[in-house]
């Protein structure tokens, strides 16, 4: 079993971005979702836990922006799909102001599997947001982390660099085909399930298949 805690990040231009701190309950192993800013507040989390893992759901800046800090103190692997490695060091494109530069450790695809403590952690390529766009899923555990492919009763834009709407639809198809039911963590706002959203929200209720 695996436990979920949310560090919530309020940026100073007011975005506020979900952090993830996910455990594995029988060996203690750790990894961080997004960390989104470079907060000593994260660290203290962090302290004395072993982290194996960043994982990257996408590469916009309020994502990205406490990365280099996380590994510095942690030694964390660092991880994002390989659509989306380039926004890591191009604030042009990841739209952040910063410009440090964050380099990636592993780079994975669809179907990617990451050992993580006695489980897996299964990458689902979820485009449309950004190129790389994921979500991570914890099948033995019914856990998903969306980014902000999917969200509570929306999803996300499309009007940004790697953006197309038509692509993020077929994503939302392919969430939604999944067996069965998960409890989804999203980016941004509230957690919900997946079988909420494929009753309630718009985007998910009409499947959307490529002709």
């Amino acid at each position: 079993m695996i436990t979920v805690k949310t560090h919530l990040a309020i940026a100073d231009d007011g975005f506020e971005t979900n952090t993830y701190i996910v455990t594995c309950e029988e060996t203690g192993e750790t990894l961080v979702v997004d960390p989104s800013l470079p907060e000593e507040s994260l660290i203290e989390k962090l302290k004395d836990k072993n982290v194996r893992y960043i994982l990257l759901t996408h590469g916009h800046f309020d994502h990205i922006g406490g990365v280099n800090l996380v590994k510095e103190k942690t030694g964390a692997t660092v991880v994002i799909h390989k659509e989306d490695e380039e926004m890591l060091c191009d604030k042009n494109k990841n739209y952040g102001t910063d410009s440090t530069s964050i380099y990636a450790d592993t780079l994975v695809e669809d179907g990617s599997e990451l050992p993580f403590g006695n489980t897996k952690i299964i990458v689902l390529h979820t485009p449309g947001h950004t190129k790389g766009g994921v979500c991570y899923l914890f099948n033995d555990d019914r856990v998903m982390f969306s980014g902000d492919t999917l969200f509570r009763l929306t999803a996300g834009r499309t009007d940004l660099y790697g953006g197309d709407a038509r692509t993020e639809l077929l994503s939302l198809t392919k969430i939604a085909d999944l067996e069965g039911d998960y409890k989804v963590y999203p980016g941004h706002d509230a957690s919900t399930t997946l079988d909420f959203e494929r009753q309630y929200n718009r985007y998910m209720r009409t499947r959307f298949r490529r002709k």
